[in-house]
């Protein structure tokens, strides 16, 4: 929480979405069928309609 780090309290106390510190953070949880390495059939797709191609941050 931006609050809480620049100020160190946070009107939504509670409620707020984001992390008060450390032991508020919770590992992250990724689908089973999401990886880091790209289909190669979907590459050959994708990469001929994605403007920044091999370049581009997201997972193709």
């Amino acid at each position: 929480c931006r609050s809480w780090e620049e100020r160190g309290d946070c009107r939504y106390g509670n409620k707020c979405q984001f992390a008060h510190g450390p032991h508020e953070l919770r590992p992250i949880e990724r689908h089973a069928k999401v990886t880091s390495v790209p289909d190669q059939a979907f590459v050959l797709i994708f990469l001929s309609t994605c403007p920044y191609a091999k370049r581009c941050c997201f997972i193709h």
